[in-house]
C-alpha cells in the first residue's frame, strides 16, 4: 500500500491546519441561484400547485422553473420555492417535488420536506421527478439503479405520476474536492438535459384531486 504524507494529504484535499486542528478547505461548493416564483397569481379559478425543488449545482432548480412555468399554462397558480422554503403546505392543491441524485439517492432536504408533510401529502396528488446523470439507459441495470434512487421516497408517498430527467456536469459549480473528484473520474462539463421531454411531461400531469 502506498503511503501518502500528511504534508500531501493537505495539498491534495485542499487542508491546512489550524491551531493543531484539521481543516478541510474547498469543501463548500459556489453559491448558486435558487429561484422563487409566483405564476398566474391573476388566474381566479385554477388550483394552488406548488413545484418545489432540492439541488446540488442549479441544474434541477433550472429544470423546476421549467416545470412551474409550463404548468402554469393550464391555468393552475404555480409557486416555485426550494424545499428549504417551504415552511407548510397549507393552501395548495397539488404538489410537485424534485431532486437531484447524489451518491444514488435524492439530496437530503428533499427527502426531510416529505417525511415532514407525510400525512398532508397522503391527501393531494403529487408529482416527483429526479435529476441524475448516471443510469439514463433503457436496460434493465439502468432502470432498477433509477427505481432504487425514489424507493424510500415512495415508501412516504404513492406519487401520481413520477419522471427521471438527464442532468447537467458543470465543475465551475462544485467544491474544490467535488471537482478533484470529477476530474479523477474524467467527467467534463456536459448538459443532456431535454427540455422538449420535461415540458412534454409537465404540460401531461393530471393532478386532480384524490
Amino acid at each position: 500500500m502506498t503511503k501518502i504524507s500528511r504534508r500531501t494529504f493537505l495539498k491534495i484535499s485542499g487542508a491546512t491546519l489550524v491551531a493543531g486542528g484539521l481543516v478541510v478547505l474547498g469543501a463548500t461548493p459556489p453559491a448558486i441561484s435558487l429561484p422563487e416564483m409566483d405564476y398566474g397569481e391573476d388566474q381566479k379559478m385554477g388550483k394552488n400547485i406548488l413545484v418545489t425543488y432540492a439541488t446540488k449545482a442549479g441544474s434541477t432548480a433550472e429544470v423546476a422553473s421549467v416545470i412551474a412555468e409550463t404548468l402554469s399554462k393550464s391555468g393552475a397558480r404555480v409557486d416555485l420555492r426550494p424545499v428549504k422554503d417551504v415552511p407548510s403546505l397549507e393552501g395548495y392543491q397539488a404538489v410537485v417535488i424534485g431532486s437531484a441524485v447524489r451518491i444514488g439517492q435524492w439530496l437530503p432536504d428533499a427527502k426531510a420536506l416529505i417525511q415532514r408533510e407525510q400525512a398532508q401529502l397522503a391527501g393531494m396528488p403529487v408529482a416527483i421527478f429526479s435529476v441524475h446523470m448516471e443510469n439514463l439507459g433503457e436496460d434493465e441495470a439502468s432502470r432498477q439503479a433509477r427505481v432504487a434512487y425514489t424507493a424510500p421516497i415512495h415508501a412516504l408517498v404513492t406519487p401520481a405520476a413520477e419522471a427521471f430527467f438527464a442532468g447537467k456536469i458543470d465543475l465551475s459549480k462544485l467544491s474544490f474536492l467535488e471537482r478533484m473528484m470529477s476530474k479523477m473520474m474524467k467527467s467534463v462539463d456536459e448538459d443532456r438535459r431535454d427540455w422538449e421531454a420535461i415540458r412534454a411531461w409537465a404540460a401531461g400531469l393530471a393532478l386532480d384531486e384524490k
